[in-house]
């Protein structure tokens, strides 16, 4: 893969080799579209063949396999964002979110009133809890 202007030579191969080319750098397969119909057809009219997601084998290692963000594109994929949507995807559906947020800003707010010397400590507690 080049590593200066490699957008001239992905530019340079659609001349040479076609619409479509393909490379692979350790192991990881890149297909480069040259054109804007040939991208149009398989992204848009073919888009559920086409529309997965790299493997990312540390994910699996350490948990992460069914994190939205990284799940394959099939059925299971569409039903966990719909769902999400559903909770979140919407401001109407956030604003059932809104007392809770409340309460627990005056919670962190207070807490740094107290000890305002612990402000790390407070931020850490309320930003991964």
């Amino acid at each position: 893969m080049p590593h200066v202007k490699p957008w001239l030579t992905l530019a340079e191969w659609g001349k040479k080799y076609g619409d479509i080319s393909h490379i692979e750098v350790l192991g990881q397969h890149i297909i480069v579209l040259n054109s804007t119909k040939t991208a149009m057809e398989m992204l848009d009219k073919k888009s559920s063949m086409y529309s997965d997601r790299p493997v990312f084998p540390m994910a699996e290692l350490v948990g992460w396999k069914d994190t939205l963000a990284l799940l394959p594109y099939d059925d299971h994929l569409r039903w966990n964002r719909k769902n999400f949507h559903r909770v979140v995807g919407s401001p109407t559906a956030v604003k059932v979110y809104h007392p809770i947020e409340q309460i627990e800003t005056h919670r962190f707010l207070k807490r740094v009133l107290a000890e305002p010397g612990e402000l790390m400590g407070h931020i850490r507690q309320y930003g991964y809890s």
